[in-house]
C-alpha cells in the first residue's frame, strides 16, 4: 500500500515472451542506432511537466486550508491569522503557488505554440515544483499545529501526496544530474 496519491491507481503490468517488430521499438539498439531516443526524451520533458501542474494542485488547496484555518483557529484571544509568523507562512506559500502557476502557464503556452519545454527546462520545472510543494505541505501542517498531523485533516493527507512529486517522473536527486549536466556541457 502506497503512502500517499490514494485516488491515483498503481499496479504492475508484466510482460512475458513478447515479441516487437522493429518498427515499434523505442531506443537504440546495434542495428537500429537512432530509434526513439527523441521520443524518449519529449515523453521524459511532458511527464516532468505535468509534475508541476500537480504540485500546483497541492500547493493551491493547502494554502486555502491554511487561509481558511488562519482565520477561524482561534488562539490568544485572536485568529492565528493576526500573528505574524503566520502571515509570513501563508505569503511563502502564495509566492510558492505564484511562481508554479507561471511555470506550467509557462508550458501550457509553449505547446500551444507547438514546442515544448526542453529536457533541462522541463527538468528544472519539476524539481522547483515538485520542492515548492512539498515545502508548502510541511509549512501547512506547522500551520494547523498538532491538527495538521491528524489524518482527519486533509494537510495530512497533501503532506504525504506532495512527497511522491519529488520521487516519480526521476527524482530530484536526477532532475538536479540532468541540469547540471546541460550547463555543464555548454
Amino acid at each position: 500500500r502506497k503512502m500517499g496519491m490514494h485516488s491515483s491507481p498503481t499496479g504492475q503490468l508484466f510482460l512475458n515472451d513478447v515479441r516487437v517488430g522493429r518498427d515499434r521499438l523505442l531506443g537504440e539498439t546495434e542495428d537500429l542506432p537512432s530509434g526513439g531516443r527523441a521520443g524518449a526524451k519529449d515523453t521524459f520533458s511532458m511527464e516532468r511537466t505535468g509534475v508541476a501542474a500537480m504540485a500546483l494542485g497541492i500547493i493551491e488547496r493547502c494554502l486555502e486550508l491554511c487561509v481558511d484555518y488562519a482565520k477561524e483557529r482561534v488562539q490568544f484571544g485572536k485568529p492565528i491569522g493576526e500573528f505574524q509568523l503566520i502571515q509570513l507562512k501563508l505569503a511563502k506559500m502564495e509566492v510558492a503557488r505564484l511562481n508554479v502557476s507561471n511555470l506550467v502557464f509557462r508550458q501550457i503556452e509553449m505547446a500551444a505554440n507547438g514546442t515544448g519545454m526542453d529536457l533541462t527546462e522541463a527538468s528544472a520545472c519539476k524539481l522547483y515544483s515538485a520542492q515548492a510543494a512539498m515545502e508548502v505541505a510541511l509549512e501547512a501542517v506547522q500551520v494547523f499545529g498538532g491538527n495538521g498531523y491528524m489524518s482527519e485533516y486533509q494537510v495530512e493527507q497533501l503532506a504525504r501526496d506532495a512527497k511522491v512529486l519529488q520521487i516519480y517522473a526521476g527524482t530530484d536527486e536526477i532532475q538536479v544530474s540532468q541540469i547540471a549536466r546541460n550547463l555543464l556541457s555548454a
